[in-house]
């Protein structure tokens, strides 16, 4: 994989044809190794091989929001706004808040040809949603973690310890761990169980049309969509999704023209 010999170009295909062979269980510290030679490519200028690498990646099984995030500019830069914007929208999904996916979103949606007026949304699901995504994913499993140790070890010391102070001290380690389970356990299980997100997906293909059902009818045509516009699925068949858009508008596409994110 370092062979000097190897062009840009030849490395990208050898690292592609390395991550694939190897089984989705591979060492983390492998899949490091070559998502660092995406990144390389992607300093050298070398988008495409960039994207390559970054992919193979992702195919075997590796997950991270740098990934996505890295994956989702080497798209940018290679002219591919729809991807571009999957892999962003990938990386939110394991990272919310994630300051440099939300603004490279934010001029990606402003280059899309779609312009969408999202249809105001009620508070109460608005207050929820920051809830669940406040704290990141691997802060929210140390808060949780901590917090079910020091219920543990209260409950340990009201059962074992016979001192009134440490019964004491006991009771307030039950009563603080519990309270953080509840709170940010409830957070974390909404989180990795996905309660209540509808799915959704972006659009891939440069245009596509939205019917009004699931068929091949022009005339059943209502409006089109554009690459790289973020749209609800409802339900989905084999060949065709119904989606939602922002604003409300309803429609059916083949499930070709979009990948889920």
């Amino acid at each position: 994989m370092r062979n000097p010999s190897l062009s840009r170009w030849s490395g990208a295909a050898f690292v592609t044809a390395f991550v694939v062979a190897a089984p989705a269980t591979a060492p983390a510290p492998a899949q490091q190794e070559i998502f660092e030679q995406g990144n390389q490519f992607y300093q050298a200028g070398d988008y495409s091989a960039a994207v390559e690498v970054y992919e193979a990646v992702r195919t075997s099984g590796f997950e991270s929001p740098d990934l996505h995030y890295n994956l989702g500019n080497a798209y940018f830069k290679t002219g591919e706004l729809g991807r571009s914007i999957l892999s962003w929208e990938r990386t939110l999904r394991l990272a919310p808040g994630h300051a440099d996916a939300v603004a490279n979103l934010e001029l990606a949606v402003r280059l899309s040809a779609d312009a969408i007026e999202p249809l105001p949304r009620f508070w109460l699901l608005s207050a929820v949603s920051w809830w669940v995504n406040l704290v990141p994913r691997s802060a929210l499993l140390v808060v949780v973690t901590l917090a079910w140790l020091a219920f543990t070890c209260g409950a340990l010391a009201r059962i074992i310890l016979t001192a009134e102070g440490s019964r004491r001290l006991g009771d307030c380690g039950i009563a603080a761990g519990a309270v953080t389970v509840v709170l940010f356990g409830f957070n974390l299980a909404v989180r990795e169980l996905e309660v209540g997100q509808p799915e959704r997906g972006v659009i891939l293909a440069e245009a596509v049309a939205v019917r009004s059902a699931p068929t091949e009818d022009d005339d059943l045509t209502v409006f089109e969509v554009h690459e790289g516009t973020r749209v609800r699925i409802d339900q989905r068949t084999e060949q065709w999704a119904e989606i939602v858009l922002d604003d409300g508008k309803v429609g059916w596409i083949p499930v070709g023209a979009m990948e889920v994110i």
